[in-house]
């Protein structure tokens, strides 16, 4: 079975579970403009009781890496209804594994965007989150980000 699809399921099945008032997921797709423009696509989700959204991706099939990110906004307000704007501060990590090579970075990043709801239960945004990471494999090596985003979010 591949190993996206199996993810994935698993993710969307362990969020289904979880009883909260109001909760979003979605997906988002991008490219880290300082990394030579590596893409990569998430799974995003916000529970309403909680004042942070995480994102679960993977950069990499070979090797195999999966990250985590969680982001927490300082504001958001109106621009102009229903378009809105924010800024927050946020971390991740990531964990490469592969025949040869085994790397894990942790950082910090700064999520700058633009949302939308177009409906009550759908949002779209498009994010800059620049920031910097330390890379730990045959030494440590610090390194700058800076991934652009476009999402969606289907509230429930």
């Amino acid at each position: 079975m591949n190993r996206k699809v199996l993810i994935l399921a698993a993710v969307l099945l362990a969020f289904a579970s979880i009883s909260a008032f109001s909760w979003g997921i979605g997906i988002q797709g991008g490219s880290d403009i300082a990394n030579h423009g590596h893409g990569s696509g998430a799974i995003t989700f916000k529970l309403d009781t909680i004042d942070l959204i995480f994102g679960v991706e993977i950069p990499s099939f070979d090797p195999f890496a999966i990250g985590v990110t969680a982001d927490y906004w300082f504001f958001n307000p109106t621009i102009a209804n229903p378009l809105r704007w924010y800024l927050g501060v946020g971390g991740f990590g990531s964990v490469f594994i592969g025949d040869n090579v085994g790397a894990f970075s942790l950082g910090a990043r700064v999520p700058v965007g633009l949302n939308m709801f177009l409906a009550d239960f759908f949002e779209i945004y498009a994010q800059v989150a620049p920031g910097v990471q330390l890379a730990i494999s045959n030494g440590v090596n610090p390194d700058f980000i800076c991934p652009i985003n476009l999402g969606l979010r289907f509230w429930f």
